[in-house]
């Protein structure tokens, strides 16, 4: 595990020394991914105009998906942490005094709150809110050799883990979103999920007002609905019951919400303010190469995390 690790670490490092040649090979495989849903288009009668931008909008814009994949490679991370080091240095040689007064004030910033958080973290963090927290893992693809030994899955592979596995009794994905909440006040930048309709279910967790998402709610063309956290609830409809059943705009699209969270659930992000059906399209689960799911499983009874792994 050790070594895969110094291994991913050395192929981001070597990112720095190979960042044309990579960008040449990401550039490559975006055209050869545009291209292809380009003939896909083309084929189902499209003009070329019509099947240029029905790909674009498929792939999610060329340059953002880009930087996603360079955000991930490391490489924009790494450059901007070597750019703020030496900016930093250059002004700790300017002002020596400073600089002592700064360190010592960040040592015993850092004394503190360590203690702090390793009470909150025993108080609060620990104790998972979910049935049986000890049974659920999260499911990574292992890409090491392109240096990711954790790969987020893609859409095609997580639908057939969930199918052919033996060592869990459920599986469900998750997909980071964001919305614009309008409407009804001041607008608002919400983070969110799209997940599975099985997700909270999976985590054995239910909605403090109404109920999460239906099978039937979790495929591509269903009424829109959402599912909003407790703290949301709170801070924009004043906890008001009647939010279930109302309609909210995201994105300028109305969602119906179906449910309200109880008070601190909370999944990979503490800021999540709602969640969506992730509602797969047949393009998406045919699709291998395309990664940006998180997938979490329960695991069968007397299965153990070997067995799993």
């Amino acid at each position: 595990m050790i070594a895969r690790r110094l291994r991913a670490g050395f192929v981001r490092l070597g990112g720095l020394f190979n960042k044309d040649r990579l960008d040449r090979e990401l550039a490559e495989e975006l055209e050869a991914h545009l291209q292809m849903h380009i003939e896909d288009n083309l084929r189902s009668g499209m003009t070329p105009e019509e099947a240029r931008r029905d790909a674009l909008v498929k792939l999610g814009g060329v340059e953002a998906t880009k930087e996603k994949y360079r955000d991930r490679r490391g490489v924009l991370v790494l450059e901007n942490l070597i750019h703020d080091l030496r900016y930093a240095l250059r002004m700790m040689r300017r002002s020596p005094g400073f600089t002592a007064v700064a360190v010592v004030t960040l040592a015993l910033g850092v004394g503190a709150n360590t203690a702090i958080f390793s009470l909150v973290s025993a108080v609060l963090f620990r104790p998972l809110n979910y049935h049986e927290p000890d049974r659920l893992v999260m499911v990574w693809e292992d890409e090491s050799a392109a240096g990711f030994p954790r790969e987020t899955p893609a859409a095609g592979n997580y639908a057939d883990w969930k199918a052919q596995n033996q060592v869990f009794a459920d599986m469900a994905a998750l997909e980071l979103r964001s919305f614009n909440l309008t409407g009804d006040s001041e607008p608002e930048k919400i983070s969110a999920f799209g997940v599975t309709a099985n997700f909270f279910s999976l985590l054995g967790v239910q909605a403090a007002l109404g109920r999460g998402f239906l099978a039937e709610e979790d495929k591509p063309g269903a009424n829109k609905v959402a599912v909003i956290s407790h703290s949301l609830w709170q801070s924009r409809y004043g906890g008001e019951r009647s939010i279930v059943g109302r309609n909210i705009l995201l994105n300028n699209e109305p969602y119906t919400v179906v449910g309200v969270m109880p008070a601190g659930f909370q999944f990979e992000a503490p800021d999540t303010g709602l969640w969506v059906p992730i509602a797969f399209t047949s393009e998406q689960l045919a699709n291998r190469g395309w990664h940006y799911l998180e997938v979490v499983a329960r695991l069968k009874p007397g299965v153990t995390m070997a067995q799993a792994n």
